[in-house]
């Protein structure tokens, strides 16, 4: 199938259902399409916020020819629960996205009633490809890092990290960001996380192949880079927190055996009682 056509006719497809009305046929968008059409392609799940390289493209087509579009209906907004989206890279260069988000179908950006059936088995594709735990999950950032006590949570402050990605033509890009010491980010880590309790559970959105360290500095040592730190008792991902004000630091790593990962480290303060 020739891509600039399907371009065309995915920009074309509001006006043509709206002349037809919602047939009960409805509409086949990617029936002729083919994998010589698809250079690559990814699935994100939101929530979990996670993006998977996909591999089995034979697959993900099958089900992409099964999906069936009625009118064009932007309601999706008003909706809540999981949205898969599939990112594909075609074989003229251009991309285009598909968000299965039962009883909708999102096609760069225009919403459109589907039929259900078809929108979840996408769904349920997405979900298993991620909890086989064999697909490639893209990390082209250092992830997210909560830190959680006393049923309260923040999010820590992403500092220094060396970081790779994997790129589509099969390249690398190694970024290197550096950022100032965690005691001279005292506006950036305020307030703090308040707890009672004597432990930290830190929650990365993808969990590292390795925390590398943990150190604290005494909030009065703000300003005052040259502080040494001192090393944070851990078990697995539970720190043990100090009594009182402390800026903590971890510093994390993911194996870049994927294609993806680097270093990073991460700072937040806690006072604890």
């Amino acid at each position: 199938m020739n891509m600039k056509r399907l371009t065309a006719w995915v920009f074309a497809l509001a006006g043509v259902l709206g002349l037809a009305g919602c047939s009960s046929a409805g509409t086949r968008p990617y029936q002729d399409l083919t994998t010589a059409d698809i250079t690559s392609a990814t699935v994100s799940l939101q929530p979990p916020d996670k993006t998977l390289q996909v591999e089995d493209l034979d697959r993900l087509l099958a089900l992409l020819q099964d999906v069936v579009l009625y009118e064009e209906d932007s309601s999706y907004t008003e909706y809540g629960g999981q949205a898969v989206t599939i990112q594909l890279t075609l074989s003229d260069g251009t991309q285009t996205s598909i968000t299965a988000y039962n009883p909708f179908l999102i096609i760069d950006g225009v919403g459109y009633r589907t039929e259900y059936e078809p929108c979840q088995a996408l769904n349920r594709y997405a979900n298993e490809l991620l909890s086989s735990g064999d697909a490639v999950v893209i990390l082209e950032e250092p992830p997210v890092l909560s830190v959680v006590s006393d049923k309260t949570a923040v999010t820590a402050l992403l500092g220094t990290y060396s970081w790779q990605r994997n790129n589509r033509d099969g390249t690398f890009t190694n970024i290197e960001a550096d950022s100032p010491h965690p005691l001279d980010c005292r506006e950036l880590l305020s307030p703090p996380l308040e707890t009672s309790e004597a432990t930290a559970t830190l929650r990365f959105a993808e969990d590292p192949d390795q925390i590398v360290s943990v150190q604290c500095w005494s909030d009065s040592h703000w300003s005052n880079p040259s502080a040494g730190g001192e090393d944070v008792i851990r078990h697995e991902n539970t720190i043990e927190l100090r009594s009182g004000g402390y800026i903590y630091e971890v510093v994390a790593q993911w194996d870049t055996d994927s294609g993806y990962g680097g270093t990073a480290h991460y700072s937040f303060y806690v006072t604890a009682e």
